[in-house]
């Protein structure tokens, strides 16, 4: 059985969440790095510096 350790579970790494990584990906990461990606697409598709505020 499982004891419990605070400072293992303060990092983060709960059994879950391992073993769900070790199944599906770490799905928060990859949306984390295509998200950041999108951003840096669109800001070089769009440029708003010559857009001008009221």
């Amino acid at each position: 059985m499982h004891q419990y350790d605070p400072a293992r579970w303060a990092s983060g790494d709960t059994p879950i969440y391992a073993s769900l990584i070790r199944e599906r990906g770490d799905v928060p990461a990859e949306a984390k790095r295509v998200a950041a990606q999108l951003l840096a697409e669109t800001g070089r598709a769009i440029d708003f510096r010559s857009v001008r505020t009221l």
